[in-house]
Parts: C-alpha cells; sequence; structure tokens
C-alpha cells in the first residue's frame, strides 16, 4: 500500500464509504473529493451518485472541489446539472456564503467552466495583494 500513489490510497479508502452510501441511500459529504484523483476518476465517482443503475436508493453526494474541470463536460456528457453546482466566497466580514449557480440564470450552451474560471460566478481567489506580498512588488 505504500508503494501506491497519494491518489489510488485516497480513492481505496473512499471507496467503502461510497459503496455503504450508495447500499444505505445515505448521505456522503467529501471535502476535497479531488484530491490527488485524476479529474475522470473524479468525474465517474460523482456520476455513480447520479445513475439510476448504482444508486437505486437515492443517496447523495454532497463535496468541495477546486477541480474545475467538474463544472464543464468529459467524454461529451455534463458531469454536473446546472442546479447541483453551488459556489463558496468570503462575505466582506470574512464569513463564508454559499449561492447556486442557478442564481446566474446560466443558459444551457454556456460553458460553465470558462465563465467561472473568468470570475463571471465569484468565488475565485482574488490574488494581487497576496502576488504583490510574496513577490515583493
Amino acid at each position: 500500500m505504500h508503494d501506491e500513489s497519494a491518489g489510488t490510497r485516497n480513492w481505496l479508502r473512499l471507496i467503502p464509504t461510497v459503496l455503504d452510501a450508495l447500499d444505505e441511500g445515505q448521505v456522503l459529504v467529501v471535502d476535497e473529493i479531488d484530491s490527488s484523483l485524476h479529474p475522470m476518476v473524479t468525474a465517474r465517482l460523482v456520476g455513480l451518485f447520479q445513475s439510476g443503475e448504482t444508486n437505486p436508493h437515492g443517496a447523495q453526494l454532497i463535496f468541495t472541489t477546486h477541480d474545475t474541470s467538474l463544472l464543464g463536460t468529459m467524454l461529451g456528457d455534463s458531469v454536473l446539472e446546472r442546479d447541483q453546482i453551488w459556489f463558496v466566497d468570503k462575505n466582506a466580514e470574512g464569513a463564508s456564503e454559499l449561492y447556486p449557480l442557478t442564481d446566474f440564470k446560466p443558459r444551457k450552451d454556456q460553458n460553465t467552466e470558462r465563465r467561472y474560471l473568468a470570475g463571471s460566478y465569484g468565488a475565485v481567489p482574488v490574488l494581487g495583494d497576496f502576488a504583490e506580498a510574496v513577490l515583493g512588488r
């Protein structure tokens, strides 16, 4: 097991919990679901919860991620539906606020990943002051 990559070890630790949730119709909450996992593995994991065949008991998956590819399509299919995407951003007091993509009324033909990375939905890091402090500029 020590010879396996961090991603393989994370996957092996996560899969029993995933299978239990699917078998029992439970809610599974995972922080940083994409940690050391290939984007296609993460998308497949999400897909297990979206398929009636692999999720006959209606289990739910709630997760955080920094993997923006999950906002787009993978192998021609959308990974997440628009109403399944929520963002977290800090307000003026420094508290985290949660808001759905649907607040922005995105069209089906819009590239959600590209628009997110361009800042259209907020919840992107502001690196200006940080970068200046680190680089001494």
